[in-house]
């Protein structure tokens, strides 16, 4: 999961403890509300139960191939990763564009796209 330290360094802050750091924390808190209710994904926790196969019962001990956690719900690692640079993505947005609609140069207003939905559609639950 994403870290302020990782957070700072996308963003290419200073590392050591300083004046924005609130701000990325309450940034940081509201990107991984919205990504769950988004997605209706979570992170998985430790000790999540997981589903192995064996590969090679016959190996002393027998090797196993992680398939996928018990709840549907939960990020594989590959999911994960889409999800951690989804998070990297809003927050870099709402860091350097503190409103959605800015003003350019020639008084015009221009909408700041977001890129996270891309992202997101590739992790969200189906819902019917």
């Amino acid at each position: 999961m994403l870290t302020l330290a990782l957070l700072k360094a996308h963003l290419k802050l200073d590392a050591a403890p300083g004046d924005e750091d609130p701000l990325l924390q309450a940034y940081l808190a509201a990107a991984l509300g919205a990504f769950k209710v988004e997605s209706k994904r979570r992170w998985p926790v430790v000790g999540e139960p997981a589903i192995v196969k064996t590969t090679d019962p016959i190996a002393t001990p027998p090797t196993t191939e992680f398939v996928a956690y018990v709840d549907p719900a939960v990020l594989s690692a590959d999911e994960q990763a889409l999800a951690d640079q989804w998070l990297r993505l809003a927050i870099g947005h709402w860091y350097e564009n503190k409103q959605e609609v800015l003003a350019d140069v020639r008084a015009v207003a221009v909408q700041v796209p977001m890129a996270c939905g891309y992202l997101m559609n590739l992790v969200r639950t189906p819902t019917l």
